[in-house]
């Protein structure tokens, strides 16, 4: 089914505020109980070989994906659909109960739309890596980087590691909402306190050499490199085709992925083992977490401050979820903060 943004998300497309998510965060809190136990949680999971192995090495882990639950037709929603309030909801829920300073997140968002295979289609550049908002899939890729990037704003909050992962050659890294999260744990933590790592997949007996990098707040995530791919066809390794190349009308030489690519988003059992292994030391080389002020300030003024507004949050629909969360029946909000907290935004 093609994906579109409500309405009211297209409405306010340059009016929502890093406010509203933590003001959800709030909600999730006063609605759910959160016992802090998680070790271990990763999103985009797919075959979930990640957790597999984290739950195997005695992590308490918990993974989500939209192959994880098909819909019932009478629901309007799926809870593990990132784009829907349900989904991103749960989302948050399950980070809010890992154990600060002790957990880890990786995020294998969804590459389709942001790789330099698709730019013909999404119109994507460095400088302009929003792309062309009249296709979906554009809009789909936006929503899920935009809510992917807050979740990484929240695991720093909580103290964990947290890593993401795409293709090589992806313009994520361009993405005016990546930046600027980027850059505020930047200024947390550092100038180091953002590391991004390139690896050959086929170092991990990929059946393709493929190329990978990833982003996250360690410098130990460096340790997935392992140098140059040497003698990788004596190997053979790339004995899956997943492109074609061609010549269009004008002469013009062209190339499309074949059904054969869609396996290589799927991560090699060593490469899940690799991860294992470091991270304990991905956890202790964490950074951008920010330090508490001597005198936390009470809520009442906190939302007297001047938050930044900022129009790179175009779709992250996150009006929508505040309204999901306000209307949950098990909802309690403090009685003398109830006024701070409308039906709506």
């Amino acid at each position: 089914m093609p994906f579109a943004l409500p309405p009211k998300m297209k409405r306010n497309l340059y009016r929502t505020r890093l406010e509203a998510f933590a003001l959800c965060v709030l909600l999730l809190c006063w609605t759910y109980e959160t016992p802090q136990e998680i070790q271990w949680v990763e999103y985009f999971a797919g075959l979930g070989n990640l957790s597999s192995m984290m739950k195997a090495s005695h992590y308490t882990s918990l993974r989500f994906d939209i192959l994880d639950h098909k819909q019932e037709s009478h629901r309007s929603s799926n809870y593990m659909d990132f784009t829907h309030s349900s989904g991103f909801g749960l989302a948050i829920l399950a980070v809010l109960r890992c154990i600060p300073g002790d957990f880890a997140s990786h995020l294998g968002v969804k590459c389709s739309s942001f790789s330099r295979m698709n730019v013909g289609t999404s119109r994507r550049m460095a400088c302009d890596a929003i792309g062309y908002l009249a296709y979906s899939s554009v809009q789909l890729g936006n929503i899920l980087l935009e809510r992917t990037a807050l979740m990484v704003l929240l695991i720093t909050a909580m103290d964990g590691v947290w890593t993401v992962e795409q293709p090589s050659g992806s313009l994520l890294e361009f993405y005016p909402a990546w930046r600027e999260v980027v850059n505020s744990i930047f200024r947390c933590g550092g100038d180091y306190a953002v590391q991004k790592v390139n690896w050959w997949m086929a170092h991990y007996k990929s059946k393709t050499p493929k190329r990978h990098l990833a982003f996250g707040n360690t410098k130990v995530l460096l340790a997935l490199d392992r140098g140059r791919l040497r003698k990788w066809k004596r190997a053979g390794v790339s004995k899956v085709q997943t492109a074609v190349h061609y010549l269009d009308k004008q002469g013009k030489k062209r190339y499309k992925g074949t059904a054969q690519l869609k396996g290589t988003e799927h991560y090699p059992m060593p490469f899940a083992r690799a991860m294992v292994d470091i991270v304990e030391q991905m956890k202790a080389a964490r950074r951008g977490c920010p330090q508490l002020p001597e005198v936390v300030p009470p809520f009442q003024e906190v939302l007297t401050w001047d938050w930044l507004e900022s129009d790179v949050w175009q779709c992250a629909g996150l009006d929508d979820l505040y309204k999901y969360l306000r209307g949950a029946s098990a909802l309690k909000i403090p009685q003398d903060l109830k006024r701070h907290f409308p039906k709506e935004l």
